[in-house]
């Protein structure tokens, strides 16, 4: 969608995105009877499925009340879809359990994670799309950016510093210019300094990978 508009989503997402194909390609390639790779891999997917879980909790709190306002129907689609996603990952989760060392439970990890990143994918889009319209037809960018505020600072910083390993390498160039700035204007300087590396290490990678 091309638009003037903030679009609170944006960021956030490109950087579930990011992390999510990553764990897909990481489950697709591993061989899950190697018990040790296959526990380092489900570390990861751990605590990556709680912060996306969280991530539609801050939703939940600081976003939805503004779209119950004005667009019921689609807070409740919204609500559902996280419900929906919540079940999915119980259902990975449970399979973590098992997976390593066995490669059984590790193919149907893997699908059981291709079925979450299936349904989040088509929700994050959904998101960016008719949610945000709604909420641009009822409420101004100064509005949506206190609601994104709120939700921001429930967040304690050593998450928040994971969702930026998400985040800054799933931008584009423009993005992380226009990402820094906003950082720059308040942030902590620890927490600026931290989202440059990962902004010089996102542009080194990328060359390299060129």
């Amino acid at each position: 969608m091309t638009t003037e508009r903030y679009n609170l989503y944006t960021y956030i997402h490109k950087g579930i995105r990011f992390e999510l194909a990553h764990l897909l390609r990481e489950a697709g390639n591993l061989d899950f009877a190697d018990h040790e790779a296959a526990a380092a891999l489900v570390a990861r997917l751990r605590l990556s499925l709680q912060l996306m879980n969280e991530h539609a909790l801050h939703e939940d709190e600081f976003v939805e009340p503004l779209l119950q306002t004005v667009a019921p129907q689609l807070a409740r689609r919204v609500a559902a879809t996280h419900q929906v996603l919540e079940s999915q990952e119980h259902e990975v989760l449970e399979l973590c359990n098992t997976a390593p060392g066995n490669s059984t439970a590790g193919y149907k990890l893997y699908l059981a994670l291709t079925r979450y990143a299936a349904t989040q994918f088509g929700h994050m889009a959904e998101e960016e799309t008719e949610i945000i319209a709604a909420l641009w037809q009822h409420y101004t960018d100064d509005e949506i950016i206190r609601a994104e505020n709120a939700l921001v600072a429930s967040i304690e910083p050593p998450k928040a510093a994971t969702y930026f390993t998400w985040m800054v390498p799933g931008m584009n160039e423009p993005e992380r210019e226009t990402f820094l700035g906003a950082l720059r204007k308040g942030a902590p300087a620890e927490a600026v300094a931290f989202v440059e590396e990962l902004a010089r290490a996102a542009r080194e990678a990328r060359l390299i990978a060129a």
